[in-house]
């Protein structure tokens, strides 16, 4: 899906919701901020790799869409106690401080583990739900470990 399809002259698209959304690169929105042809009340997307690099403990939205049109934001969630995921698939874990989304999360897009890896044998339960399990060997998630998560939002 190309946003450019639903982005109006003024480089806004409008959500599900009601609410606008100003799509561009870094330079073009400092571009129009400086001239004071920004609208107000907008949300803004950089679509360009200024964002693709921009992890946080707080969501942030990433400038891409989902194949639904929606926004993708992102979310770095941080171990605040080492938890030990046995192997076998049947033993679900809670990891604490580590959390797939909230109430109005929707759609997972990406995930992932740096620190400790991500692949067929580390899963999760579901949205909204924090245990976890492993199919081949047990992993010990230390302290500080990122979950990365990517997300939509039944709001947008």
């Amino acid at each position: 899906m190309s946003v450019n399809k639903y982005t109006t002259a003024e480089g806004l698209v409008t959500l599900a919701n009601g609410s606008r959304m100003w799509v561009g690169t870094k330079a073009a929105y400092d571009s129009a901020k400086q001239a004071g042809t920004m609208p107000n009340d907008v949300l803004v997307a950089i679509t360009d790799d200024s964002q693709d690099n921009n992890y946080s403990t707080e969501e942030v939205l990433t400038g891409k869409f989902w194949i639904d049109g929606k926004p993708i934001y992102r979310k770095v969630n941080l171990c605040t106690a080492a938890a030990t995921i046995p192997a076998g698939g049947a033993y679900w874990v809670v990891v604490p401080g580590w959390t797939m989304g909230d109430s109005d999360t929707e759609t997972i897009t990406h995930w992932e583990c740096p620190t400790v890896g991500q692949g067929s044998c580390f899963y999760y339960q579901g949205i909204n739900n924090n245990q976890w399990a492993c199919i081949a060997t047990a992993i010990t998630i230390p302290v500080g470990a990122s979950l990365i998560v990517e997300y939509t939002k039944t709001t947008d």
